[in-house]
């Protein structure tokens, strides 16, 4: 994410030593939790019967995050019939892995070919990866032998990089004699100025040479009954404009913007055929842990995972985190340079994550089986988390937050070193 939607969460009034300050504190972890691998049945048969399972990473860039949320996803696939996978990403890149999952391209094209041509702008890395490699071939495997009807289908809910693809899309949905197609071929032009450099149009909004354009929200209104497609395509239309707009005036806005249309695309999914026994994103933790287990100030900015307790309830939803102590990770230094690894520094004292590198536990899994275990644990904690940029020079506070650990998450896992994703390797 960028530099400044991490600087959302940022804090810079509290230091670690006011959040925990002394080894008696320390709390007894979960029994089932020694080992993630022998937690997860337990988890597994705990969160039965739940509608969203938001399966969080703390950076884009740690091959055990991506590895665990696999293995928890092919669970909830194989024994709860969940049929719909959300990717932390925009949704025609995402479509073209849903293609070859489902069987729709040619079979010369492999998973890696597919998650090459799929992923072609910046952070490519986050989705077109080895760990990626493996899962979308089991997901096709797994597809084959279902019935079209029954089968896994992926989708993608951001926002900011797929103007170019939703308007080449809408062309060819709408009637070209409809007064939609009229507006559309008005919007068109209009995002063409802006496609590759969207934050001239925030900056144009800031000097006063440019205002709101309302077009795609003119576009919706026209239609009686849009199709599902072209409704999606309008909606995310509108939210990033309104994301780039407000950006230029309030940044918590712009913030809550990205949240709303994500949100608003998995409750969306919910509602479908395929979407009835549940769906699963894949999101960072910035987006899926709760809103309200988070300690910052009365700036009303919200996120995915809130949103979603809201609209479907909050005993629907099932939030994993994930955290490690130390290793390396993929990133950039800013926006749009060249990936590459970085060492990451263990976490500083008053983290939950260096609470549970005191343990005698490499790999733990916290779980909060009942109110009682949750408010053991309901208490505020430093806790990290690296988006696309990073500096490790100036992770803290940069990368930090304050949060109260078992209302952020109903689960926790734990690594105490982690590595660096592989880039995706072309034969």
């Amino acid at each position: 994410m960028k530099k400044w939607l991490i600087c959302i969460f940022c804090f810079c009034c509290l230091t670690a030593a006011s959040v925990f300050s002394s080894a008696e504190d320390s709390l007894e972890l979960p029994v089932f939790a020694v080992d993630a691998r022998q937690g997860l049945p337990f988890m597994l048969e705990k969160i039965k019967g739940k509608s969203v399972f938001l399966l969080g990473d703390a950076s884009h860039g740690t091959e055990e995050y991506y590895a665990f949320r696999k293995r928890v996803t092919r669970h909830l696939i194989k024994d709860f019939g969940i049929r719909v996978l959300i990717l932390e990403a925009e949704w025609d890149s995402v479509e073209k892995i849903d293609a070859y999952i489902n069987g729709l391209l040619p079979s010369t094209i492999g998973p890696r070919q597919a998650l090459r041509q799929a992923f072609t702008h910046w952070p490519e890395w986050v989705w077109a990866n080895e760990e990626l490699v493996e899962f979308v071939l089991w997901l096709k495997d797994f597809n084959r032998d279902l019935d079209p009807d029954d089968r896994i289908h992926c989708y993608g809910m951001d926002m900011q990089q797929a103007v170019g693809a939703s308007l080449e899309s809408l062309l060819k949905e709408l009637d070209p004699d409809s007064r939609a197609a009229k507006l559309l071929s008005d919007l068109v032009p209009w995002w063409q100025e802006y496609m590759d450099d969207p934050e001239l149009y925030k900056r144009r909004i800031m000097d006063g040479t440019e205002k709101a354009n309302l077009l795609a929200t003119e576009i919706l209104q026209s239609l009686e009954k849009p199709e599902i497609k072209t409704r999606r395509l309008l909606q995310m239309l509108i939210a990033v404009e309104e994301y780039y707009r407000t950006m230029a005036e309030d940044q918590y806005h712009a913030w809550n913007v990205r949240a709303r249309h994500m949100a608003g695309f998995v409750n969306d999914l919910i509602h479908t055929r395929s979407g009835k026994k549940g769906v699963v994103v894949w999101a960072h933790n910035n987006h899926v842990g709760d809103r309200d287990g988070v300690n910052l100030d009365d700036s009303g900015i919200t996120n995915m995972g809130s949103l979603l307790r809201e609209m479907v309830g909050r005993e629907k939803v099932f939030t994993l985190g994930s955290s490690g102590y130390g290793g390396t990770v993929l990133g950039a230094k800013e926006w749009g340079l060249d990936v590459q690894v970085f060492r990451v520094p263990p976490t500083v004292e008053g983290s939950v994550e260096s609470l549970l590198n005191g343990t005698e536990w490499e790999n733990p899994l916290l779980f909060w089986a009942d109110e009682e275990q949750r408010q053991l644990w309901n208490r505020p904690f430093l806790h990290r988390g690296i988006g696309v940029v990073y500096d490790p020079s100036s992770e803290y506070p940069d990368n930090y937050l304050i949060i109260n650990v078992s209302q952020r998450y109903d689960a926790l896992v734990f690594w105490k070193k982690t590595r660096s994703l592989r880039l995706l390797e072309m034969p």
